[in-house]
């Protein structure tokens, strides 16, 4: 095993030749080694941690020589109670079992567990014989005895914790300290019950609550001070004393008392009640409940801040968030039901004032007080990171990791001395040249993701509290149906508030993140709100698609029954609805604009103070969050354009327009949208555009219902306007939304005015279906002229449509229908004359079958064979060229579908038909069909043909089969069923018994 020698300052680590002595060469005159860098640095640190190793790997060979020489030695047994080391467990553990001794019983519950929980169980069974002998026994002393008894035993308990501490029971004395504490407590229901029966209970359990409170975070202080101090301990870890050579260790300084780590954390927990009990003993309203828990969350957030203890930091800060949170929901509460401007106000200023704790704790925990930055290190001008440990002479001693070898010795301040390997500290070590220079290295501050939630999570808060606070007093001075409005005025005030540059350069980044969540947040409640009315004025005017041309009404509010009403209900919220989702539609399109700003990086406020990230985690975060910023970006201009349409088509009813002006202003709201569909760049906002044009142009329909002249110049007017989208609009992507969306549109209008106008000049339902069928058929050649494009699927899909309507108006007449069925399917035929259109040709087979159908039952015919033969002739002739085609195709699925057809309804009607015509010709045609099965050895044939063959002579041959059945006697048919079920248990016995003697041959075999 080779060897590295310790470095030296004065030779080159690589092949060992003299460096001069004067200067700091940058590389070795004899190698061309760099002396220069991190890499430089951190060859030194391994190469001094190699020797090191080198060194111990020396001394414990020597001492296991040793060792093996002493054991090879007769001599003395061991010591009684001296025990052999145990190896450790896993793959190190090598070496005879016995060394190990006897194996031990593992124990399922540790030491510390039992003691505590022992400890717990008794303090727990003290406090209820304390309690039992307070409330139970109280009445057999006299007020001296109960006193003395009390007093004695408070005093007690008070006292023994601070001895046991200086035992070093640290956990009894925590136990001891609660019963005192429930001992204190039962002093003051005692002393109430007996000196002072006149004061109120709850007005005293207040202030014996915050007499409590403070006296038990004094009594913590107080065994602090008096608990000994540790004993100073020196670089091996033990007590300060001797050293092997004789001399005195140093003392690693001194070390704080450790006093009981209750008390401290119980008062902040008892400082809860006083300001709550006192409310209720005022009896205070919701106002007082919410000023006594803001007082109170108050409190604790200064203590969360200003302690120095971390489980009083932690106790304060949660019960900040428990006092807090129900009290800004009461005084949300007070502002949402105060009838007058006075109790408005005084909610509002709870809310303030809780945002302003709120605000304070979240800037408090972005910009917290950072600990001085370490000196630069020596000779180097290198800081080291602040989660580094000190290196260099200052460096802790002892047992430390090895480069990336966890356990092993190394030196203090080596790469790696923890167990870990990483990059090279940027710190100098005892003994290092300054020749060899340690480069610095990028140090970011570490990441304080919880403080930032945290922050993010307050300010959010606060930022509610002050919306809600401001909305709910503006809400008091506006006119009824405006105080929506008014709130949103508040939240686009505070967005724009902290959009602004000087808002984005001075508050930190979670603050802003948090103002801005809770204002959008704000945004979508008032979209709430308003969202039915906005439903009911867009979708509303469809109820007069079920009773068409009843009469037009005279203003637009009154233009459908149940909305309608809810909207002459909601007059005052006229205007507060297209106001809301226009100010919507703006913050939006805003915030698309400042989208690109936010996501060019992540800035000096992302980067914590005022220091950017290093270059490795500056692009991490860009790639992660460039994709967000742009699927934000594009959402953000989609919900811009929906809300801006839908404020455009609540306008008629908010404005409550005549009839006629609001059915021409819906129309031309569509052809507005469409029009901006094509004018925009972006693909996502100009499909919300096309999308949001179609909704309206369905709205401006649905309202044409009411009267058959406005029906007839809606539907032409939108015929138009999609026509001329679809023909105008650009080709090329990725603006190509509104000729998608427009040219189906334009085929679903022709349909509509295809059925209106011959309605409209006396024609019936299943006469206008033809013209709604030549507007599909002339669907589906613009589908076929347009199949590169991808408006052409859209197209199809419309034309199929139409073609289906079509259908359903011809239903009322027979001869109509299979006409309209008929021509469907020839319609259908064409379209599977294209190649990626094989598949319409079911559809088209299917339509003319069904045409044929209802053709017959038009004129009364009954035998199922004229349905099905002209089914099955073809299909027969399909499997035929099909098998032809390829001879490995399935019988089943060549021939099953044609034979099934006609055999089985053919077969149902043979059974039920009492004469010998329809059976006979039935079985004929099946013989055939098996014997074709027969010579051409197809099984479906076969089967299906024997199948009917046998079942229609069997019900041929079934009166006789009755007649000998009744001839024979009763028990003949029981007896035959006997023998059989006799015959097949015989069999199945035999079966079993072969395979006994086979198992047992095999069994004996060797």
């Amino acid at each position: 095993m080779s060897t590295v020698p310790p470095p030296s300052p004065s030779r080159c680590p690589g092949c060992g030749a003299p460096l001069p002595p004067a200067g700091s060469p940058a590389a070795c005159p004899a190698c061309a080694l760099r002396l220069a860098g991190p890499e430089a640095a951190e060859l030194w640190h391994v190469d001094t941690a190699l020797a090191r190793m080198d060194a111990e790997r020396t001394r414990l060979l020597a001492r296991r020589a040793q060792l093996l020489a002493a054991l090879r030695t007769p001599g003395p047994p061991a010591a009684p109670g001296t025990a052999a080391p145990v190896p450790a467990a896993g793959p190190a553990a090598v070496g005879p079992a016995r060394w190990a001794g006897p194996a031990r019983a593992q124990r399922e519950t540790s030491a510390p567990t039992v003691q505590n929980l022992l400890l717990a169980l008794g303090g727990v069974l003290l406090a209820v014989a304390a309690v039992v002998f307070t409330v139970v026994s109280w009445g057999s002393m006299g007020i001296a005895g109960r006193a003395a008894v009390l007093s004695a035993v408070t005093l007690v308990a008070l006292g023994t914790p601070v001895l046991l501490l200086r035992r070093g029971l640290a956990a009894t004395a925590e136990v001891v300290a609660c019963l005192a504490l429930v001992l204190l407590f039962l002093d003051a229901y005692a002393l109430h019950a007996v000196a002072l029966p006149h004061l109120p209970g709850t007005g005293y359990a207040a202030g014996a609550a915050a007499v409590l409170s403070a006296g038990w975070a004094g009594y913590g202080a107080l065994t602090s001070r008096l608990a000994p101090a540790p004993a100073a301990t020196g670089t091996g870890g033990k007590e300060t004393g001797k050293s092997a050579g004789g001399t005195a260790a140093p003392a690693a300084g001194p070390r704080a008392r450790r006093g009981l780590r209750l008390p401290a954390p119980v008062a902040v927990c008892l400082a809860q009640l006083p300001l709550p009990l006192w409310a209720l003993a005022a009896g205070a309203d919701a106002a007082g409940w919410a000023a006594a828990l803001l007082g109170t969350a108050a409190a604790d957030t200064v203590l969360a801040f200003r302690s120095g203890c971390r489980a009083v930091r932690t106790t304060a800060a949660v019960t900040a968030v428990v006092s807090g949170g129900p009290a800004l929901l009461t005084a949300a509460a007070v502002v949402a039901s105060a009838g007058a401007l006075a109790g408005s106000a005084r909610g509002g200023g709870l809310l303030l004032a809780g945002a302003a704790v709120a605000l304070g704790a979240a800037w408090r925990l972005v910009l917290r007080p950072q600990r001085a930055p370490e000196p630069p290190v020596p000779g180097t001008g290198v800081r080291p990171a602040p989660w580094q440990a000190p290196s260099g002479p200052s460096a802790p001693s002892g047992r430390t990791g090895a480069p990336g070898v966890p356990g092993l010795p190394g030196p203090a301040g080596v790469p790696g001395a923890s167990g870990t390997s990483g990059a090279p500290r940027a710190s100098g070590t005892a003994g290092a040249p300054g020749r060899w220079k340690a480069a610095g290295l990028p140090a970011g501050a570490p990441g304080a993701g919880a403080s930032a939630v945290a922050a993010r999570l307050l300010s959010g808060t606060a930022g509610l509290a002050v919306l809600v606070a401001c909305g709910g007093f503006t809400a008091r001075l506006t006119p009824p149906g405006l105080d929506v409005a008014a709130v949103l005025g508040w939240a686009v005030a505070l967005l724009a508030a902290v959009a602004l540059p000087a808002a984005r350069a001075g508050l930190p980044r979670p603050v802003r993140g948090g103002l801005g969540s809770a204002a959008a947040a704000v945004h979508a409640l008032c979209v709430l709100l308003v969202l039915p009315l906005t439903a009911a004025a867009l979708l509303g005017p469809l109820s007069w698609a079920g009773d068409p041309w009843s009469g037009a009404p005279r203003n637009a509010a009154r233009a459908f029954t149940s909305s309608g009403a809810a909207w002459v209900e909601a007059r005052g919220w006229s205007v507060s609805v297209p106001v809301v989702l226009a100010v919507t539609a703006a913050v939006l399109a805003a915030a698309r604009r400042f989208l690109p700003a936010a996501a060019a990086g992540p800035g000096p406020a992302a980067a914590g103070e005022g220091s950017a990230p290093p270059p490795g985690a500056r692009a991490a975060d860009l790639r992660t969050r460039v994709p967000r910023a742009a699927a934000a970006r594009t959402a953000a201009g989609c919900g811009a354009v929906g809300f801006a349409a839908g404020a455009a088509g609540v306008l008629p009813v908010a404005l409550d327009l005549p009839y006629a002006v609001a059915v021409v202003l819906l129309v031309a709201l569509s052809a507005v949208a469409l029009s901006a569909a094509a004018v925009l760049e972006a693909t996502g906002p100009a499909r919300a555009a096309s999308a949001s044009g179609a909704v309206l142009a369905v709205t401006a329909a649905a309202w044409s219902l009411a009267e058959q002249p406005m029906t007839h110049l809606a539907l032409g007017l939108l015929l138009a306007v999609f026509a001329g989208t679809a023909l105008l609009s650009p080709r090329t992507a990725p603006r190509t939304a509104p000729r998608t969306v427009g040219a189906p549109a334009a085929v679903l209008c022709a349909a509509g005015l295809a059925w209106a106008v011959p309605l409209g000049l006396g024609a019936a339902a299943h006469q206008a279906a033809f013209a709604v069928l030549a507007v599909a058929a002339a669907g589906e050649f613009l589908a076929l002229r347009l199949r590169a494009h991808p408006a052409g699927p859209a197209v199809e899909c419309a034309a199929g449509a139409v073609a289906a309507l079509a259908v359903v108006l011809a239903a009322g007449d027979a001869t109509a229908l299979a006409t309209v069925l008929a021509l469907a399917g020839v319609v259908a035929g064409g379209v599977a004359l294209r190649e990626d259109r094989r598949r319409a040709a079911w559809a088209a087979t299917a339509l003319l079958v069904a045409a044929s159908w209802v053709r017959l039952a038009a004129w009364d015919v009954e035998a199922p064979e004229a349905y099905t033969l002209p089914v099955t002739v073809p299909a027969l002739v399909i499997g035929a060229l099909r098998r032809r085609r390829d001879a490995t195709a399935s019988s089943w699925t060549s021939y099953g579908p044609g034979l099934s057809v006609t055999l089985l309804p053919s077969l149902a009607a043979a059974w039920g038909d009492a004469h010998w015509l329809r059976p006979l010709l039935l079985g004929a045609a099946a013989l055939a069909v098996t014997l074709a099965g027969a010579r051409h050895r197809l099984q479906a044939p076969l089967l299906l043909g024997g199948a009917v063959l046998a079942l229609d002579v069997l019900h041929e041959l079934a009166p006789y089969v009755v007649q000998v059945v009744d001839a024979l006697p009763r028990w003949v048919v029981p007896a035959l069923v006997g023998l059989l079920l006799l015959a097949l248990g015989s069999r199945y016995e035999q079966r079993l018994r072969d395979a006994r003697r086979v198992r047992a041959a095999l069994g004996r075999m060797r």
